[in-house]
């Protein structure tokens, strides 16, 4: 979001740009521009901190010939604002379009784009990334359209984890699922923080690029691990015992099942635990 200032409150760097406006998204690329293109050489800690205008300007104020090709610069490199607005800054949506973009832009940690970039984090690095980008503008305003086309193509898979979205037990199956993961999923990068949470597991299933009928067959693997879970915690104060009944018996003890909606096991145990507690048919002879 743009700030405009009055001109009689301006800074040296809105003076030297002919400029009123204060702008985090221009002024970032303007930090990482003369760095890459001009061999600037600025300290990190200054790109996106409180000295990054005053950085700017001390380095403008001496380079007259570079400063009067910023503004047209700026239009060759910088997407409209609305091109952006799609990008959120939430931590999944990050990593996901960090790995889309880092490729495409050679802007990854091993080609241009700076190391110890502390304050650069999140949605405003992923813009800033986007910004360096040496593309003709045209061309990468469709490219962006492109990735924002996946990112929707993407989100629209999780319908496959609809499961884990209960709202009272989102976390715990979530957890139940990094369980199996753990055991079963040979994907599993040494010292990943475990699962705890759904967007934890969207992150997770992200990364893994499993393919469609892998991911179903992960997710129905955990919903059978979680209905043993479920059954176990139930049956916990439960054992098994046979017992022979007649046909007839057999047969009336099913039309009360079905009458009262239980299973078998459960009208037995009502029928037996009312029975100890009255006493009423079972009398002493």
């Amino acid at each position: 979001m743009a700030l405009t200032i009055d001109s009689s409150e301006a800074d040296e760097l809105s003076r030297l740009l002919n400029d009123p406006r204060y702008e985090a998204r221009h002024d970032i690329w303007l930090w990482l521009w003369l760095n890459q293109y001009h061999d600037a050489h600025f300290d990190s800690v200054t790109c996106n901190g409180i000295t990054m205008r005053e950085t700017l300007a001390s380095y403008l104020s001496e380079r007259s010939g570079i400063l009067e090709s910023v503004n047209s610069e700026k239009d060759q490199f910088l997407v409209p604002d609305s091109c952006l607005r799609w990008i959120d800054g939430n931590e999944r949506q990050s990593q996901w379009l960090l790995r889309q973009i880092e490729p495409v832009t050679d802007q990854g940690p091993a080609e241009g784009f700076p190391r110890g970039l502390v304050r650069l984090t999140g949605k405003n690095r992923l813009i800033a990334m986007l910004d360096l980008w040496k593309l003709d503008v045209a061309e990468k305003v469709i490219a962006i359209g492109h990735m924002r086309a996946d990112w929707l193509e993407h989100e629209a898979r999780d319908r496959d984890f609809e499961w884990f979205k209960d709202r009272k037990e989102t976390n715990e199956r979530c957890k139940c699922a990094w369980e199996w993961l753990e055991k079963n999923d040979k994907s599993i990068f040494k010292g990943r923080a475990a699962i705890s949470s759904y967007d934890d597991l969207l992150i997770y299933f992200d990364k893994a690029g499993h393919g469609s009928q892998e991911r179903k067959y992960i997710v129905q693997k955990i919903k059978n691990r979680w209905s043993r879970k479920q059954f176990d915690e139930r049956a916990a104060d439960k054992k098994q015992f046979n017992v022979m009944l007649s046909k007839k018996v057999i047969h009336l003890l099913d039309e009360l099942s079905e009458k009262h909606s239980l299973k078998r096991a459960q009208v037995l145990e009502r029928l037996i635990t009312a029975e100890a507690e009255s006493g009423d048919y079972l009398a002493e002879t």
